[in-house]
C-alpha cells in the first residue's frame, strides 16, 4: 500500500488514499482489540476456575470418591443461584474465541450479548443480594451468622473483591467486542455508476482486495471514455 506522497498501488487513480487508510486503520483496530480481548478471556478464566472449584468442588470429590480434608477445613458456604448462572459465563467466551479467527461478525454479537446476560446480570444480582450483608458486617464484624472462609474469614469481603474484579472483565470484554464488530461491519461506497462496492472483511478484513480495487477503477474508466 503506497502513502500519499510515494509510488501510487498498481490498479488505482490515487483517489482511493482515503478509503485504503480507513481499511488500514479498521485492521490495525482489529489486530490490537484481539489480543487485548484474549488476554481478558485468560483472567476471566482463571477467575471462572476458582469460581468453578467453589460451586462444584466438594461434588466433585463426593462423587468421586475422594476424601479431602483440606477442602473440607475451607468450610465454604454453599453457593447461591446466581453462581452457577455466572459458571456459563465461560460460553460467551468460547463463542467470542472461534468468531475471532474468520472475524465472525454473527458469532460475535451472540458472545457481546452472552457477556450481559450470563456474566454482568447474575454479578448485578449477586451484587444486590450481598450489599445487605456487606453493611451487617461493617456496622458488627463480630456477629456469627455472617458465612465465613475457615470459620473466620468473611465470605461477603470475598465476595465484594470478586465482583470488583469480575465487572471490570466484562464491561471491557463487551467493549472491546463492540468495537472489534464495529472494525468488521462491511464498508458499502457507491460507485458513479450508481453500483454498491462493499468491501468485506473476510479473513482478518484487513485490506480491499486490489482485485476489486483494480474492477472498481477499469469500470471508471470505461465510463469516462
Amino acid at each position: 500500500m503506497s502513502s500519499r506522497f510515494g509510488p501510487r498501488a498498481a490498479g488505482t487513480d490515487g483517489t482511493d488514499f482515503k478509503h485504503r487508510q480507513r481499511v488500514a486503520a479498521q485492521y490495525q483496530t482489529s489486530v490490537s482489540y484481539k489480543m487485548y480481548l484474549k488476554t481478558l478471556f485468560l483472567a476471566h478464566f482463571l477467575v471462572l476456575f476458582v469460581m468453578w472449584i467453589k460451586v462444584f468442588g466438594q461434588n466433585f470429590l463426593d462423587a468421586a470418591g475422594i476424601k479431602s480434608p483440606r477442602f473440607k477445613k475451607l468450610d465454604l458456604p454453599t453457593a447461591y443461584p446466581w453462581e452457577y448462572v455466572w459458571c456459563t459465563s465461560i460460553i460467551p467466551v468460547i463463542m467470542a474465541l472461534l468468531a475471532l479467527p474468520k472475524n465472525n461478525s454473527k458469532l460475535m454479537r451472540t458472545a457481546y450479548y452472552g457477556q450481559f446476560f450470563s456474566g454482568i446480570l447474575p454479578l448485578c444480582i449477586g451484587l444486590g443480594s450481598q450489599f445487605p450483608e456487606l453493611i451487617d458486617y461493617i456496622r458488627d464484624p463480630s456477629r456469627t451468622d455472617i458465612p465465613t472462609v475457615k470459620g473466620s474469614f468473611p465470605m461477603v469481603v470475598i465476595w465484594f473483591i470478586f465482583f470488583l474484579i469480575s465487572f471490570q472483565l466484562h464491561i471491557f470484554a463487551m467493549y472491546f467486542e463492540y468495537y472489534l464488530l464495529a472494525a468488521w461491519d462491511p464498508v458499502v461506497e457507491k460507485s458513479d455508476d450508481g453500483i454498491e462496492d462493499s468491501t468485506t472483511n473476510e479473513k482478518d478484513k484487513d485490506e480491499a482486495s486490489p482485485v476489486a480495487r483494480s474492477a472498481t477503477f477499469n469500470r471508471k474508466a470505461r465510463k469516462a471514455d
